[in-house]
């Protein structure tokens, strides 16, 4: 598999402090109430998420997609979630299988950070941290024009930067958004058409993998999928933090 400045910050969970009327010596006042906690399991009995604290289906209500891929036999989407910098949190649907479901860990990068497998349930421990995605802030103007600079930054020979543009990828099972960089199109037709080819560098285009751009909520993103079916759906990730009501909302 191939291949903004940032800073590690996980969110932590703060206890409110007791109020007068929880003190000692405090008896002739009204009596204390119920201590509020939030219950351990979700009304459907599955396991909240360990760290945004969300119940499986609050969460998967609050993804930005609903594109769920094939997936391989035996298994199934379910909702996941990684710790991001400065207080936000992604959510991805993951392939669970044989009781395991993907996780993806945030590894800092920079231009690009990457998020890459904590536990691939199809890959085992050789996928641990192999890198899935990688993605950095987008002018939101222009982001097209952050994919092409980034696909450019990361090209070592100079003969492979020759015409290339952002384009659609138009590939049946791919997201309707995917974006690849190639050369122009009449170049392109110049070449042997029976041979896999690939263009720009290692972030542009590679006919031999599942490998493109989306632009999603301020950022872009470049997903290498490889060429098995993916223990993501590319379209579900989605950025929460919390509102200023204390409640998780996608980022805009």
């Amino acid at each position: 598999m191939r291949h903004l400045p940032f800073c590690v910050l996980l969110a932590s969970l703060g206890a409110c402090a007791p109020s007068t009327a929880d003190q000692p010596g405090n008896d002739a006042q009204a009596p204390k109430a119920a201590p509020v906690t939030r219950a351990a399991v979700c009304p459907d009995k599955a396991a909240r998420l360990s760290g945004t604290g969300l119940c499986p289906t609050d969460a998967a209500a609050l993804l930005t997609a609903d594109d769920r891929p094939s997936l391989a036999e035996g298994c199934t989407w379910s909702v996941n979630e990684a710790a991001l910098p400065g207080d936000i949190w992604l959510l991805y649907r993951a392939a669970r299988c044989d009781g395991k479901t993907t996780a993806l860990a945030y590894a800092p990068g920079k231009p690009l950070a990457r998020l890459v497998y904590a536990l691939s349930p199809m890959g085992g421990d050789q996928a641990r941290g192999a890198p899935l995605v990688a993605f950095a802030p987008a002018d939101r103007r222009d982001p097209q024009s952050t994919i092409l600079a980034l696909t450019r930054a990361a090209i070592t020979d100079p003969a492979d930067d020759d015409g290339c543009h952002v384009r659609q990828a138009d590939i049946p099972g791919w997201p309707a958004d995917a974006l690849v960089v190639d050369i122009p199109a009449a170049q392109a037709a110049s070449l042997p058409q029976d041979e896999i080819r690939s263009a720009c560098g290692p972030l542009g285009l590679d006919q031999g993998a599942q490998l493109y751009w989306r632009i999603s909520q301020g950022h872009a993103w470049h997903f290498d999928l490889g060429q098995e079916a993916p223990e993501i759906d590319p379209r579900s990730l989605t950025l929460v933090r919390k509102n200023a009501g204390g409640r998780w909302a996608p980022m805009p």
